[in-house]
């Protein structure tokens, strides 16, 4: 029988270290792993500035407003960094940029947005929101109609809520609805936000303390009973929030 017929076995421990050369290759960050010459250097090139665009232009998908806040040159100059330290890690873009909120908060030419790294915290909560599980929601009614303390409600797969010492949530929401008199009308102080896919769209809410309180106890396993009694010590009106949070889905 002919080799053609019977391949030899690939060596796992070679194929493992010309794959990591070749990726190192392709990120500049080492020699070209196989034979080819000036041409292969200029095939590898290309490559490397094509997938460098496609993951920056990723990034300005996934922080429309970061990219507002910094203006075209400047985000495309930030991106471009941002891209160089924390390059792609998979073949899916839709979600990349996770370590984008963190890496603006040492990026210099932002430090005095202090405020930016928190608009871009919340845009990663809006793409993980998009991208995540789905479930059917909480039924308000039916809740009611057996209301538990001892229960332990589930954050819905989607739900996603933090607090900022910015005015991130009104900055944001003014800069996706394009209204600049509400732009003009933020006050600087702190701010928190619920994020929740009910349905095929993403919700964004600002929230107060005692909402922060109480999806925290849920989010934590405690009992529906020790998240009021949670959200009622930070000064929530109880009915009128857990209402707003069932409304916009927080809850599976």
């Amino acid at each position: 029988m002919s080799d053609a017929t019977h391949p030899q076995p690939v060596n796992q421990s070679e194929l493992a270290r010309f794959q990591q050369a070749f990726g190192a290759a392709l990120a500049g960050q080492g020699a070209t792993p196989v034979a080819g010459g000036s041409a292969l250097a200029r095939a590898l090139a290309i490559h490397r500035n094509t997938s460098a665009k496609a993951a920056q232009d990723a990034l300005a998908a996934n922080y429309p407003v970061v990219r507002a806040l910094f203006g075209d040159d400047a985000f495309s100059a930030c991106a471009g960094a941002f891209v160089s330290a924390e390059p792609p890690r998979e073949p899916r873009l839709n979600a990349y940029g996770a370590g984008f909120p963190a890496f603006l908060q040492d990026y210099a030419p932002a430090a005095e947005l202090s405020y930016v790294p928190d608009v871009a915290a919340l845009e990663r909560l809006h793409v993980e929101a998009l991208f995540a599980a789905d479930a059917t929601s909480l039924d308000g009614l039916a809740l009611g109609a057996a209301l538990d303390p001892e229960a332990v409600l589930r954050l819905h797969p989607a739900t996603r809520f933090t607090a900022f010492p910015s005015p991130a949530v009104g900055i944001w929401l003014a800069h996706r609805d394009g209204d600049e008199a509400a732009l003009g009308e933020v006050v600087w102080r702190p701010e928190a936000v619920l994020v929740t896919r009910p349905g095929l769209d993403v919700r964004v809410e600002r929230i107060n303390a005692p909402a922060v309180a109480f999806l925290s106890a849920c989010a934590s396993g405690q009992t529906l009973g020790v998240a009021a009694t949670a959200a009622a010590e930070a000064g929530g009106d109880l009915p009128t929030m857990f209402a707003m949070l069932i409304t916009a889905g927080a809850f599976a």
